[in-house]
């Protein structure tokens, strides 16, 4: 949750110069302010209205806020204290990633530039804050470490996941088996639950948490090392193998979200993507895999 601090006057509406009551509103903007209000973000709007000629703008700017549909915690005439601010002469608020705002009739072409976005402005938020965080570049080299130690030994590396997951391990499976960025030798790697003999009778027999340790009890050994991916870090059949992986002492990594959910217990091995939202932590695993291949590969 981030405290975001607006101005008024050239941000969500026209800048008039003293003429408020002819401002008109930017409406792509104020729905996306609403959208983070409902997020649970604070949303505090400020104006500078009447600083000059010291007359009272507070009920009239509390009435138009009103009449625009805009979503607020408070209204402030003068500055604030907040995280983040956006204005027209500060972070100027024409190059965050507010939409495009036009008093012309809109075009399609507007809303969708809008929102294609905010989605891609969260996923670098993401990847900027793993880019500076030491603690993942040391767990990436640790990984890559240990990977390269297991097909040495003769071993074996060995994905497993859900869904998106599932598909992301299968992924990071063919770029060690086929080829990434050098034309090598294929590296042994498998993907748990790919057989799907055994994930309908593992999953009939035995349970649905238990279609990855049963293959893994099968064919995994200590010369091995498994990666785990979660996003939640609370997949029973996830939890499960990890448990194994740790009671058979081999080796086992997880990649998984800001939280590490009830694979937490495991902290020395998490490697965390700062992030809640499924979509952005997969990209983001489907990136640190890549750079993992990359020096896991001589």
């Amino acid at each position: 949750m981030k405290t975001y601090i607006f101005d008024i006057d050239g941000t969500i509406c026209e800048n008039t110069n003293g003429k408020y009551e002819l401002a008109l509103p930017f409406k792509l903007r104020i729905n996306f302010i609403n959208r983070l209000y409902d997020e649970g973000n604070i949303i505090k709007y400020f104006t500078a209205r009447g600083s000059t000629t010291g007359l009272d703008w507070f009920e009239f700017t509390e009435s138009q806020l009103k009449k625009w549909g805009a979503k607020y915690h408070e209204l402030i005439l003068g500055k604030p204290d907040g995280d983040i601010f956006i204005d027209d002469k500060g972070y100027n608020c024409n190059n965050w990633l507010f939409p495009e705002e036009k008093l012309s009739p809109k075009k399609d072409s507007d809303e969708l530039n809008f929102i294609y976005k905010e989605p891609i402005h969260n996923h670098l938020d993401t990847i900027n804050k793993v880019f500076s965080d030491k603690f993942i570049a040391q767990q990436i080299n640790i990984i890559s470490k240990s990977i390269k130690r297991t097909f040495h030994d003769k071993g074996k590396l060995i994905f497993a996941g859900n869904g998106g997951s599932f598909a992301d391990a299968q992924h990071l499976t063919a770029e060690f088996i086929c080829r990434f960025k050098n034309d090598r030798r294929p590296l042994p790697a498998i993907t748990l639950g790919t057989n799907s003999s055994n994930l309908t009778a593992i999953g009939n027999d035995y349970g649905f948490e238990d279609i990855f340790t049963r293959e893994f009890i099968a064919i995994a050994n200590q010369k091995d090392t498994l990666i785990a991916l979660s996003t939640s870090g609370n997949s029973p059949n996830i939890i499960k193998l990890v448990d194994e992986a740790h009671s058979k002492e081999i080796p086992f990594f997880i990649l998984t979200g800001q939280e590490g959910g009830k694979l937490a217990k495991y902290e020395k091995k998490l490697l965390k993507i700062p992030s809640k939202d499924t979509a952005i932590i997969q990209q983001s695993h489907i990136l640190i895999g890549h750079i993992i291949c990359l020096n896991s590969e001589s």
